[in-house]
């Protein structure tokens, strides 16, 4: 299928090499390597220090390049390696204050081909596709590592085996699309059930009705035009949000708002009631970020902010709030940035009638400092306190210190 795809989507393309075309090169290679030593200092489950890595592997087939395309069609794909003893097991929280914690495997975790034509206005892509790459995205919330500045907590949840995103994804197709000068749409349809349940180490590809899909939309509404000559806007970035390294990481400085929706095909559990299944499983979203520049271009402040509602019906988040500020250090020569936000996850009312011995909600702060040593090294650490870790009464309130370090190998 892939094949007969590329071999169309070869056909509808012209032969009008563009300037900007040029510049990139016929094969991008990357190498991600993330290493995250962490101390819980008091609270949670217990005190103690784990160790967490993270290696991403990726590469991008520019077929455009090679063939002199007009318009723009790539072959991607992305290697993951996880391993090390999750941060949760010692603070107990909800929300997974790291992001790069998973179970210890190797997996594919994306393997799709994307076309961009009519003047990169338009892109559709098709494989195995991480959601959060292009959805529910927030760029100054990539800089810390809490899983919820990522993607909401209410939407990570969702599913049998939550939603497209890491550590696992699924087989779907993506639609996005520059509307006027200042809005961008995206739609995606996807599996509804990554990987296996029961075997978490697993990316099996496995479609059925009983599976369901995942339908996904969301409309960005930006303050300046986005339909300019800068086409690599519409593509899919292809560095996952985990990777942040060295000097090549920057807060964009452009102003949006973020309006999304979520919904699962298939029939989900009721909460409360163990015999009975329905349909009905959905959310919506409202983000925004704010760019502000201060004295000089290299020196700003970024503000961001989401809610998240999902059916409380079938999850056991109702809601999730979210915000922060992310500020240039003004006292340096150096790149680096400072940045403080928050994170509240909140029982729904299905939930709490069934657990009526559990907290309201799972807070997290968190305050960071990323300090870009070379473009290729990146040193970051970290606090975070968590209020309520899993909304559970017999947890007391956990601290935890981290140093994130990454390092880049490009091609």
């Amino acid at each position: 299928m892939i094949i007969t795809l590329t071999a169309l989507l070869v056909g509808m393309s012209s032969t009008v090499k563009s300037q900007e075309q040029d510049s990139i090169p016929s094969l991008e290679l990357e190498a991600v390597y993330s290493s995250l030593p962490w101390f819980n200092v008091n609270g949670g489950l217990k005190t103690d220090f784990v160790y967490m890595d993270n290696l991403d592997l990726t590469a991008k087939l520019n077929f455009d390049k090679i063939f002199n395309f007009e318009d723009r069609l790539s072959i991607f794909i992305y290697g993951l390696r996880n391993s090390g003893t999750p941060a949760s097991d010692l603070m107990g929280d909800f929300q997974i204050a790291s992001n790069i914690e998973a179970i210890k495997s190797w997996r594919l975790f994306e393997l799709f081909i994307q076309h961009n034509f009519n003047k990169q206005r338009f892109s559709i892509l098709a494989g195995l596709y991480d959601l959060n790459s292009e959805f529910d995205v927030l760029r100054p919330g990539t800089l810390f590592i809490n899983s919820s500045f990522g993607i909401g907590a209410e939407y990570a949840q969702s599913g049998e085996n939550g939603p497209s995103i890491f550590p696992v994804s699924s087989l779907g197709v993506r639609f996005a699309a520059i509307l006027g000068k200042r809005s961008k749409i995206r739609i995606a349809v996807l599996d509804g059930i990554p990987g296996e349940t029961r075997n978490l180490r697993s990316n099996a590809i496995r479609l059925s009705g009983e599976d369901g899909a995942l339908i996904a939309a969301e409309v960005s509404l930006y303050r300046e035009s986005t339909a300019d000559n800068n086409s690599r806007k519409i593509n899919r970035s292809y560095e996952a949000r985990r990777q942040k390294v060295g000097r090549e990481f920057e807060v964009p400085n452009n102003d949006k708002i973020n309006i999304g929706a979520w919904y699962y095909t298939n029939e989900f559990r009721e909460i409360d009631d163990s015999l009975t299944f329905s349909k009905g499983n959905l959310g919506i979203y409202f983000g925004f970020q704010k760019y502000i520049p201060l004295d000089r271009d290299s020196e700003f402040i970024s503000l961001f902010g989401r809610i998240g509602l999902a059916n409380p019906k079938f999850n056991r988040l109702g809601s999730a709030f979210s915000g922060g500020i992310v500020l240039s250090n003004p006292w340096t020569e150096w790149e680096d940035i400072f940045g403080l936000a928050f994170s509240s996850a909140v029982n729904g009312r299905n939930f709490l009638k069934a657990n009526d011995n559990s907290e309201l909600a799972e807070t997290a702060f968190e305050f960071t400092y990323s300090l870009p040593i070379t473009s290729w090294l990146l040193v970051q650490p970290d606090v975070q306190y968590i209020l309520n870790p899993s909304t559970q009464v017999d947890l007391t309130n956990a601290l935890s210190f981290a140093v994130l370090i990454q390092v880049l190998i490009k091609r």
